[in-house]
């Protein structure tokens, strides 16, 4: 006999909230019933055990990456690809406070352009001189867009959204 993989809940939208000691996401299901996992990574653990410097080197890029990627990997098998992924919590007003402050004002990212902004601070840990580059090199910004991008690329979503300022329901 043979086993079948369970299959994941489909899912509307999933909802990211970044917090500093650890996230959640949620979603609400085809049987419309909420999906709320908790996910034991935020920017705070993410700086504190991988990106000691401003800007972070290569290396602790690297670390950052598989750290996130094992956090957030298994959110893949319980959520179906959702059609939209809303970025909220600490990790949105994070994005979208040093986005503002490098001069882009939108709210809605498609992955290119997610990966493309996530290149521009590997750049600059690559040495790219930072008079060069308009983004913040705090760690905290890094690892919301590392946190970001890696949910983009093994969520299977093509666009996002950043809510700011609003109750998220998640406290």
């Amino acid at each position: 006999m043979r086993m079948e993989k369970p299959r994941a809940a489909q899912t509307t939208a999933l909802m990211l909230d970044i917090g500093s000691d650890g996230s959640m996401a949620q979603g609400l299901t085809d049987a419309q019933t909420w999906l709320r996992r908790q996910v034991p990574l935020g920017l705070d653990t993410l700086v504190r055990q991988s990106l000691r410097h401003a800007p972070p080197r290569p290396l602790e890029l690297e670390h950052a990456i598989e750290l996130t990627e094992e956090a957030v990997m298994p959110l893949a098998a319980e959520f179906a690809p959702a059609a939209e992924l809303i970025l909220q919590g600490e990790g949105a007003a994070l994005v979208a406070g040093r986005l503002r402050a490098a001069g882009i004002a939108q709210t809605a990212f498609t992955v290119d352009e997610v990966e493309a902004l996530f290149n521009r601070l590997v750049a600059v840990s690559e040495g790219r001189p930072l008079s060069q580059e308009t983004l913040a090199s705090d760690a905290g910004f890094f690892a919301a867009m590392l946190m970001l991008r890696e949910s983009m690329h093994h969520l299977h979503f093509a666009r996002v959204t950043l809510q700011t300022g609003l109750q998220t329901g998640l406290e």
